[in-house]
């Protein structure tokens, strides 16, 4: 669906799972998109809940807007929460995505249930050891010239759309052996090419901004979060190291930390109702 801002502005938003069951607000990762939902919504209809997915600025069928932090998000996500009159939501961020979901649970807190982590990035401040080289330069890049690796990220579309075989073999090159066997099942292929094609959609100043906002102060602080919070990550990820979600655990009071022995990045994914039965409790 599509939702107004005030301004007249779009955002796209698609809802996956059960209609009328408890809302999850799903934040999608970075060069991603609303879409990834779909990769939840087997889970979401065993579960009982509704997945609300909307894209951020500048992404997929969200008009342009400048978010000049992380912490912006959470207008954003009002509005959306706002139009579809949704009572007490439940947060779900992967990757990227977990920073805006953070914010979220720190500015709302009347409004959240809990919060559920799965390989989140954290912020620019921590170290990046254990990520693979190419995840490295591209957030040394982002600190940098965010606009830059928003177009660089935008112009693989291209092989992405026209050698698909090329992009993945680029796309999976520093990823554990998990991610790549995950990566080659034709429906999560499909739904990575889709995703990653969508995240463009609009061109590469969204993804641009997202990059800048992750890489610059967030706005908010990780220990003001008081909401129930579960963090899941595979120790094999070599896209998002596992000392992020310690990092994570450590910093937000409460928060329950679940490490999966020789996951990665993207086989972690495999098995969504194991990760989402925290928000259905």
């Amino acid at each position: 669906m599509e939702l107004r801002r005030a301004d007249g502005g779009v955002i796209a938003v698609e809802v996956v799972g059960e209609p009328d069951a408890p809302a999850v607000l799903f934040c999608h990762g970075l060069a991603d998109s609303r879409l990834a939902a779909y990769d939840f919504a087997g889970a979401a209809h065993t579960l009982g809940l509704r997945l609300i997915a909307p894209d951020r600025p500048g992404i997929g069928g969200t008009d342009a807007r400048r978010l000049a932090r992380v912490v912006d998000w959470a207008a954003e996500a009002t509005l959306v929460l706002d139009a579809l009159d949704v009572g007490p939501v439940a947060l779900l961020g992967v990757s990227g995505g977990g920073a805006f979901a953070a914010a979220c649970a720190s500015e709302l807190p009347d409004r959240v249930r809990g919060l559920l982590l799965i390989a989140p990035l954290g912020p620019p401040a921590w170290p990046t050891r254990g990520m693979a080289a190419g995840q490295r330069a591209s957030l040394q890049i982002a600190r940098h010239a965010p606009a830059f690796g928003g177009w660089f990220l935008g112009r693989l579309a291209t092989p992405a759309r026209r050698a698909p075989g090329l992009f993945l073999r680029l796309a999976t090159s520093g990823m554990p052996a998990g991610d790549r066997r995950a990566l080659a099942r034709p429906d999560a292929r499909a739904a990575f090419l889709t995703n990653y094609l969508q995240a463009f959609h609009r061109g590469s100043r969204g993804v641009g901004q997202d990059l800048r906002v992750l890489t610059r102060p967030w706005g908010f602080d990780l220990e003001s979060i008081r909401v129930p919070t579960s963090i899941h990550q595979g120790d094999a990820d070599t896209t998002v190291p596992l000392q992020h979600a310690r990092r994570f655990a450590a910093a937000i009071p409460g928060a329950r930390l679940h490490i999966h022995p020789g996951q990665g990045h993207f086989s972690i994914l495999t098995a969504p109702e194991q990760t989402l039965a925290t928000l259905a409790a």
